[in-house]
């Protein structure tokens, strides 16, 4: 059980607690994938505009602190040549694996032919955001959505770095944006925009119809990289482990400290922003505290297993930390050494 709702740092004990609604969304509307409106800018004219796109270039610029060649070197022998593109057929050879013949062409010639193929070069690279209410929650200054449009960054600086596309799948209970993998910086920054500033349509999770548009939207074995806090979701053993079959999964979990662990700051007063529903809380009570913590371990236990059978590399960044990114960082340059 997560923490459900940003947690103010100045609570006072009161027989009346404070109220504290944070990153409550509207009422959920009909579910299903509906396309978001073109124009997701702010509507407060060129000032709002201005004040987003600078936010999109400090997002660009601390992610960039982390683009370094190792990183990115690290990139490209952790996924490059994971799999092999058709190039042209031609005439059988002794030697040749017949499981590769070409029967199509064999049989429009007559001759014997069999498929050559070449080591992918390039990679696509997906994205694929939770932009539902509780991302847009936090403790200690900062918020899960902002730090997960800073994950996005890194990911997809360093495969513009290695000349690789990126695209993205933003969602909540339903698909709120489909951007198809390009290449250049001003796509990296258009991605980076609508991890920000969106307007999900829905205000709860579920991970199964992003993970259906990821699992078809690319026909060669691509990179997705799936970024959520998992609060709530019950991860879809099944359907995780087929995209798992045809693409490199890795899941990056955003974290609040507050979902393992409540402060003693007696009675408080929260809100579901996903649900909208509101509860009183007595973390000045020992039991309470424990119970919270056994449930969030429990819960989070199980994450950790389930995503183990569905063959999804596991990350985990937190609000709060010096570099909430190292933890990701540490990963690419992990797996690349072990690649190499």
């Amino acid at each position: 059980m997560g923490l459900w709702a940003h947690i103010s740092t100045r609570i006072r004990r009161a027989k009346k607690p404070p109220d504290v609604d944070v990153g409550r969304g509207p009422p959920p509307s009909r579910p299903g994938p509906q396309r978001s409106p073109d124009n997701d800018l702010p509507d407060g004219g060129d000032d709002d505009v201005k004040a987003l796109m600078r936010r999109v270039r400090a997002v660009e610029l601390r992610a960039k602190k982390h683009v370094s060649a190792q990183t990115s070197g690290a990139w490209h022998s952790r996924y490059k040549g994971r799999g092999m593109a058709f190039s042209e057929s031609r005439t059988f050879a002794d030697g040749d694996d017949p499981r590769h013949v070409d029967w199509l062409a064999t049989a429009r010639t007559g001759d014997l032919f069999v498929k050559q193929f070449v080591e992918e070069r390039e990679l696509s690279v997906l994205l694929v955001v939770d932009l539902s209410a509780s991302m847009s929650t936090g403790s200690r200054g900062s918020l899960r959505r902002t730090l997960a449009a800073e994950v996005a960054a890194v990911m997809a600086l360093s495969a513009a770095r290695n000349h690789d596309k990126v695209g993205l799948v933003a969602f909540s209970d339903r698909l709120e944006r489909l951007v198809r993998p390009a290449k250049g910086r001003p796509h990296v920054l258009r991605l980076i925009r609508d991890v920000l500033a969106l307007r999900a349509q829905g205000t709860r999770t579920q991970l199964e119809p992003a993970l259906e548009v990821a699992t078809h939207l690319s026909r060669q074995r691509s990179i997705v990289v799936i970024i959520s806090d998992l609060v709530g979701v019950k991860v879809p053993v099944q359907r995780l482990r087929a995209l798992a079959m045809r693409h490199d999964v890795v899941v990056v979990q955003v974290k609040d400290p507050l979902d393992a662990a409540l402060p003693d700051v007696g009675l408080l007063s929260v809100t579901n922003p996903e649900t909208g529903v509101a509860s009183t809380i007595d973390t000045g009570d020992r039991g309470v505290r424990a119970a919270w913590a056994t449930r969030a371990k429990d819960a989070q236990d199980k994450r950790v297993a389930d995503l183990r059978k569905a063959g999804a590399e596991h990350v985990v960044i937190e609000l709060g930390d010096d570099d909430g990114l190292m933890p990701l960082l540490r990963f690419l340059r992990g797996r690349g050494r072990r690649a190499a």
